[in-house]
């Protein structure tokens, strides 16, 4: 057991974007490079992490933030059907894609590999660096057509805005009534021939700086926010 092996081919391009995470599982060790080439040859920006049981797969799993799966079907002391039930009952990890990868192609293992749960089914024989890379972009695109995956990304979104919402209330409300009394007091005193104290000017100008900063701090995790949805 060697644990998790990590390869990055992200380059000085899309260095700064979110990196694919993708995990192959194998206990091939000559096939576990083979995919890894194959990726590396076609998708840039990837993070690929092999495994070779499901022990360092589960590993795998909490370590990195996994987009999409590899599985062979036979591992040497287990099934991946097992590394696939493993997958789903691992903490935020239950809707990630899974692509069945083996070298049998018969029907009952392909019907058995859908019916737990993969998102593919390819063989090893005919696998080519450009239909591995197919088979990875329809397998996550497939994910998004998903409606029940949909309506959570949407209520996530709409949570977001809500809490949003809440904080900009909770935070503002406050500020301005207090600032709406001390200019009625500024004014009581302007019409009474008396000028209003520095610390009332003082408490005025601090609130106007800290609305300031409280909208600096929502355009910045608006702008984060963007970032990390592209």
């Amino acid at each position: 057991m060697t644990g998790p092996v990590l390869t990055s081919t992200a380059n000085r391009a899309v260095s700064a974007a979110p990196q694919l995470c993708i995990v192959v599982l194998d206990d091939s060790e000559f096939d576990r490079s083979r995919m890894r080439r194959m990726i590396t040859q076609t998708s840039a920006g990837v993070k690929v992490v092999t495994c070779d049981n499901i022990a360092d797969f589960k590993v795998a799993l909490e370590q990195h933030p996994v987009d999409l799966c590899l599985v062979d079907h036979q591992l040497r002391d287990a099934s991946g059907l097992d590394a696939i039930a493993a997958l789903k009952d691992q903490s935020g990890c239950a809707d990630v894609p899974v692509v069945m990868v083996s070298g049998f192609e018969d029907t009952e293992s392909i019907v058995s590999s859908m019916r737990a749960g993969c998102v593919n089914y390819v063989g090893k024989e005919s696998l080519t660096a450009q239909k591995l890379h197919d088979v990875i972009f329809t397998s996550i695109a497939e994910t998004f057509s998903d409606p029940e995956l949909e309506e959570q990304v949407n209520k996530a979104a709409r949570d977001v805005i809500s809490g949003l919402a809440q904080g900009c209330i909770s935070e503002l409300q406050p500020r301005l009534r207090r600032m709406y009394r001390q200019i009625s007091f500024i004014r009581g005193c302007h019409a009474q021939g008396v000028l209003p104290s520095p610390e009332a000017l003082d408490e005025i100008e601090d609130h106007c700086l800290n609305i300031w900063r409280f909208f600096d701090e929502v355009e910045a995790y608006s702008a984060s926010f963007g970032e990390t949805r592209h």
